[in-house]
């Protein structure tokens, strides 16, 4: 398949109608020049998805989401970009074209397709060694675990023989390459220069992506042998920490019920699945990811976590729920009782038991709480104050005053201890009470930062709405006025597209910023209504205050230079950067008479 064409893609997201997309999944409401609705993305009550017919994008000032017509319909069918635009197409009747790739594009896409089929080709041949002569100590302990034959089939279940090299010698028949099988973590080099198996005398599981293809390999012993389990190592197909088991078995499910449960294990997701729990996916053995997290995002808010009862497990648990709610999850955490694993629970209790455990999924803070209770003795005022000490921090991240009501009350209620109390070593925590000279300076230096901030997004608006004023911006610093990361990196691209000679919009920029954190910024910004005033003293009065800021910023790094060249006793290097800081003063003083002025600045 080659490249769909840029214009194609520019005139069918001008074509396409935002709000009737939308309208197909979320009930909507004119409000003013937008429209409302609750938010597809996650639970809420209070309606703060926005939808601009205007400007074509939507935006959650809930969640954050964001994005055109094509990233809809990406984060609600949870395809790619490829399929979202097909999607759109269908949807206004009209054919996708298609233009050839570039030499360098059909080459890996050439790659990855022959390292699939390679792959493809493991996990046949796991497979059949299952089913054949040397797998039947794997059957006896598949039959051992309780899995039936279309589980087994599901989840492409195999086995690695015990032999050096049966998987590599077999491969290579096949005519794939020995540079192949080691870089796709197949074989490695023995000590004595020889080619081997990676996997040997293991039962198999194949990790697939969410579109079904297989990436990678985690095989687990079926003696005492240690690694327990073994997964395929970093791959151009299978990077850690980004992938999660199952998902693409379980992302149907957990678009249907809007809700995703996490386990530890390849056995734990099996079993679920098994006994008719879709909605579970798996880690992969690692502590949880931002990028992980991210994945879960596109196709739900709602995630629990349910991973071993014994105390790594609970500790992980801790640990991937700092992750996810970082990342804005609604989350909750399962507890499997008397020490078992999910897998073993559900095989002897049934789908009923773990159904009731998934309806008494504590939330996040509470369990955090309940953790804490055990770690130190609530019975001691000393416990009670160390439980309260190490869940200020989580208070303090509620923006939601009934949110944090009703948490203080449950710590009150559990830890019996006043409510009041409570509240004063929140406020003790977040300074409120503190007002002496060294606090004033860092609340007023942080709001400082947050009128630059504010400054770098009305002008970003403006260069994206007026392009005619980008030579302006370059000409006064480009780029380096914003330190905010994504507003830099959402200008600069922007900036290059333009220098390239594309004449794009606003919303067409949405669909070409690779970053989906940029991608929801540079929403939230287009989807916030315009700045009432003269928009050329707007441009001017951000223009100079950025600037003024970048100057401030190259005085400090210009003065610390020149010291050290007057340490070193470098004298020429010295008076010559105390020229340019002088320029820089002038220039300064300069912007800040203008600035007093009223911000007219000279048109030349």
């Amino acid at each position: 398949m080659g490249l769909i064409p840029e214009e194609f893609i520019s005139d069918l997201l001008h074509r396409a109608d935002i709000v009737e997309i939308i309208r197909e999944y979320v009930p909507l409401k004119k409000q003013g020049q937008n429209y409302v609705g609750l938010c597809p993305f996650h639970s809420e009550k209070t309606p703060s998805f926005v939808v601009s017919p205007h400007k074509q994008i939507y935006h959650c000032f809930g969640c954050g989401k964001g994005g055109n017509a094509f990233s809809f319909m990406m984060e609600k069918n949870g395809g790619n970009f490829v399929d979202a635009v097909h999607a759109v197409a269908k949807r206004y009747g009209v054919n996708v074209p298609q233009t050839e790739k570039s030499p360098e594009k059909a080459k890996q896409d050439k790659l990855r397709d022959r390292y699939f089929k390679i792959n493809e080709l493991a996990a046949r041949f796991y497979r059949n060694a299952l089913h054949g002569s040397s797998g039947q100590d794997a059957l006896a302990y598949i039959k051992k675990r309780d899995l039936n034959t279309e589980t087994q089939e599901n989840f492409m279940l195999g086995y690695a023989p015990a032999g050096w090299n049966n998987l590599s010698k077999f491969l290579l028949d096949k005519g794939v390459s020995q540079h192949d099988l080691i870089l796709l973590g197949l074989s490695i080099i023995s000590q004595r220069g020889t080619l081997v198996d990676r996997f040997r005398n293991r039962l198999m599981f194949p990790i697939a992506d969410d579109r079904g293809r297989i990436i990678g390999f985690g095989g687990r012993v079926l003696d005492d042998s240690q690694p327990k389990y073994l997964n395929s190592p970093e791959t151009p197909l299978f990077y850690k920490g980004k992938h999660l088991y199952g998902l693409n078995l379980a992302k149907a499910s957990i678009r249907k019920w809007d809700q995703l449960i996490i386990m530890e294990g390849y056995m734990d997701v099996i079993m679920a699945h098994q006994h008719g729990i879709t909605n579970c996916i798996g880690s992969l053995g690692t502590a949880l990811t931002a990028n992980q997290a991210r994945l879960m995002m596109r196709y739900t808010y709602n995630t629990s976590i349910c991973f071993d009862s014994d105390a790594a497990g609970q500790k992980a648990a801790l640990r991937g729920l700092d992750i996810l709610e970082q990342c804005g999850c609604r989350l909750s955490v399962i507890t499997i009782p008397q020490g078992k694993d999910p897998d073993e629970y559900i095989r002897k209790q049934g789908k009923d038991a773990f159904e009731e455990l998934i309806v008494k999924a504590k939330p996040f803070l509470e369990y955090k709480l309940l953790r804490l209770m055990e770690k130190y003795n609530p019975d001691t005022v000393e416990g009670k104050i160390q439980v309260i000490e190490k869940l200020l921090p989580d208070m303090q991240k509620i923006t939601s005053p009934l949110a944090r009501q009703a948490f203080v009350q449950v710590i009150a209620e559990k830890l019996v201890f006043p409510e009041t109390a409570i509240y004063a070593e929140l406020r003790k925590f977040s300074g409120v009470n503190r007002n002496n000279k060294q606090d004033r300076e860092v609340k007023r230096k942080c709001t400082s930062i947050h009128a630059l901030e504010k400054a770098q997004r009305a002008l970003l608006k403006l260069v994206l709405e007026y392009p005619e004023v980008i030579s302006k911006v370059e000409a006064w610093g480009g780029k380096e006025l914003f330190n905010h990361t994504l507003l830099k990196e959402i200008y600069q691209n922007n900036y290059l597209m333009r220098q390239a000679g594309h004449n794009i919009k606003a919303n067409d920029l949405v669909t070409l910023l690779d970053n989906p954190d940029s991608q929801q910024l540079l929403t939230e910004i287009l989807i916030e209504e315009d700045s009432p005033g003269d928009v050329k003293r707007i441009f001017n009065d951000c223009l100079i205050n950025l600037r003024l800021d970048y100057i401030n910023n190259k005085i400090i790094e210009k003065s610390s230079l020149m010291s050290k060249y007057e340490e070193s006793g470098d004298v020429t290097k010295s008076l010559e950067i105390m020229s340019q800081i002088q320029q820089l003063v002038k220039e300064k003083q300069s912007l800040a008479t203008t600035l007093r002025k009223g911000g007219i600045l000279n048109e030349n």
